[in-house]
């Protein structure tokens, strides 16, 4: 710094302290300063909705009452039903000491996160943001070779892809596509293959959030099958159909159950196990543990549901053509299952039990045709309807699509040169 500046500096410094001085001798007021206290910092806290608890008594329990909770509900009310949270759910409360909440975060499933924050000048006392947690779409294709079942097979493919417990939902999603043509308990031999490719959504701590099988086959025994899914439209139901369009979904399952194995098959001269004495068995066993889900094998009206005798609980449904199926030994009935009710393919009706002449836990299948028991397997029902003309060339795309990706993943067996890998205990 120059001479000539510096002495500008302390000129003008040595002015602003005398002024400083002559004011405070001239009696003017001394500049004060004012500690104004900082807020205490907001409080996070976390409830579970316990089994019993409603939404008001935990809103309650943190400070809302009257229309304050009233305005909550509403805005939660657009999201979703306040009705359906379920016990375990999270709801995050943050606010601060003696004040109601700041800020109400509701954990509406793994996927999304509703926050509601406390609008300060808006028109509406709540300002609602709705979270989902990012995914990943991939697609993933698979094949397995049969050993003495599904879950024991060795794989090849994207085995490195799947996440924990993914294989347990790809063999029942193959169960549920060809349940009308394999029965998964009687049908399955060694050597049997599959291969599968499914469209993923992943989370990013590697969890499926959702997948759908565009396409699989199967070769069972001397019998090679393929299901090509199609939905021309969002407004639709899912079909799978072969090659050629016709739907594989037949008039009724074969089996009530999913990947069950057959204790007693129907017989005219079975020995009874309870009452020591031949007795026709016209019905099929299904062993299973207790409160396995049990499905209606075909669409109908359910005329009886309840205790029954020697069947324990037990549902029959009469269906079209003067068809019943009946299911008995149940440990209890579904929700809304009773006299009257229309139920539909694959609803859950009830649960494997042991009540009735049962010696454990199982279920007593019968199909009835004029009223008469007879072998389900040996019917042979009528499928759904094919692929509409007018949507041919449609799902002529969406089966070249899904298969040529498909086909590109050899099916395992002898002389296909894969080397599959064993599936882990």
């Amino acid at each position: 710094m120059a001479k000539n500046d510096l002495n500008t500096t302390y000129g003008v410094a040595a002015i602003v302290i005398a002024s400083v001085v002559a004011a405070a001798c001239a009696g003017e007021p001394e500049i004060k300063v004012v500690d104004v206290p900082t807020p205490p910092a907001p409080v996070t806290a976390v409830h579970s909705l316990e089994s019993g608890e409603t939404l008001g008594d935990v809103f309650g329990a943190f400070g809302l009452f009257g229309q304050e909770m009233l305005d909550v509900v509403e805005t939660i009310a657009e999201y979703e039903n306040p009705r359906r949270f379920r016990p375990g759910t999270e709801i995050t409360f943050t606010s601060r000491p003696e004040e109601g909440p700041l800020r109400i975060s509701l954990r509406l499933d793994r996927d999304r996160t509703l926050h509601l924050l406390a609008s300060q000048d808006g028109p509406r006392p709540w300002d609602a943001r709705l979270d989902s947690v990012p995914v990943t779409r991939d697609t993933i294709v698979l094949a397995g070779l049969v050993d003495s079942n599904l879950y024991d097979a060795a794989l090849s493919g994207d085995v490195d892809r799947l996440a924990p417990n993914e294989l347990n939902d790809v063999v029942f999603r193959l169960s549920q596509i060809f349940a009308w043509q394999i029965d998964f308990w009687r049908d399955i031999r060694t050597d049997d293959a599959y291969r599968i490719i499914i469209a993923r959504e992943v989370r990013p701590d590697g969890t499926v959030r959702s997948g759908n099988v565009l396409a699989a086959e199967f070769r069972n025994e001397d019998r090679e099958l393929v299901a090509v899914r199609f939905q021309p439209d969002d407004e639709a139901p899912v079909e799978y159909y072969d090659e050629e369009g016709e739907a594989l979904r037949g008039q009724f399952l074969l089996a009530p159950l999913d990947l069950a194995r057959v204790t007693s098959g129907f017989n005219p001269r079975r020995f009874h196990p309870v009452l020591r004495r031949t007795r026709p068995h016209l019905g099929v066993d299904y062993g299973a543990p207790r409160g396995t889900p049990v499905r209606a094998t075909g669409s109908g009206r359910v005329t009886r549901a309840g205790p029954w005798g020697g069947y324990g609980n037990a549902i029959e449904i009469r269906h079209a053509n003067n068809l019943r199926t009946r299911y008995a030994h149940l440990s209890g009935i579904a929700r809304g299952v009773r006299a009257g009710a229309q139920v539909e393919q694959a609803q859950v009706i009830g649960y494997v039990g042991a009540t009735g002449l049962a010696t454990g836990n199982h279920l007593h299948y019968e199909f009835l045709q004029n009223g008469r028991q007879v072998n389900p397997a040996r019917m042979n029902f009528p499928r759904a309807e094919p692929v509409p003309e007018e949507l041919r060339d449609e799902f002529a795309a969406a089966a070249e699509f899904a298969l040529s990706r498909l086909r590109l993943l050899p099916m395992p067996g002898l002389g296909t040169g894969t080397t599959p890998r064993r599936t882990q205990d």
